[in-house]
């Protein structure tokens, strides 16, 4: 029989490896294979070890049916899943207008990943003066104190320590007078 009951996801644009084991029949296994449905897009099966391995691409679920020989000729067959998980992203796309003298407050939003999110840094630029962003939460805030136009990259990390950049910025328009 195939022993592996369940397989745990994976990420898609991470290396997955998971070994695949029988037990019962005559060892040596071999012969392995998928003989219904297909695994995730980026991996596949060493028909003589039984590890599905590679990069999965896509996020998805794919549902399949893989079968073991051994020694004596004998097959057993079970049916599996394997759900690839969506990367981390940062999926803020823009950031509003802010004034300056005006308070400004704004979240920056993660997904993929494992959450929980954190550590967001700025890695390249700088906030308009005035704003600041908080590492734990994403949130930038502050008062900015002049009319800019600043552009600058933030990063964040997951609780399975990925990161994911995105670049962005923020406009700061001049006080009403």
């Amino acid at each position: 029989s195939i022993s592996t009951a369940t397989l745990p996801n994976g990420m898609a644009g991470d290396a997955y490896s998971q070994a695949l084991a029988a037990a019962g029949g005559t060892a040596p296994y071999s012969s392995w294979t998928v003989t219904v449905g297909a695994l995730p897009t980026g991996l596949t099966l060493n028909l003589g070890t039984g590890v599905i391995s590679g990069t999965p691409t896509t996020a998805e679920t794919q549902a399949f049916t893989v079968q073991v020989g051994d020694a004596a000729s004998h097959t057993a067959t079970r049916a599996l899943s394997i759900t690839v998980d969506p990367a981390l992203s940062i999926s803020t796309a823009t950031l509003p207008n802010g004034m300056a003298g005006d308070a400004y407050s704004q979240e920056l939003a993660a997904a993929g990943g494992t959450a929980p999110y954190s550590s967001w840094t700025v890695t390249v630029g700088t906030l308009p003066a005035g704003l600041s962003l908080n590492l734990g939460t994403g949130v930038i805030s502050g008062t900015p104190t002049a009319a800019e136009t600043q552009a600058f990259t933030v990063q964040v990390g997951d609780a399975a320590s990925h990161i994911a950049t995105r670049a962005l910025s923020i406009t700061i328009d001049p006080a009403l007078s």
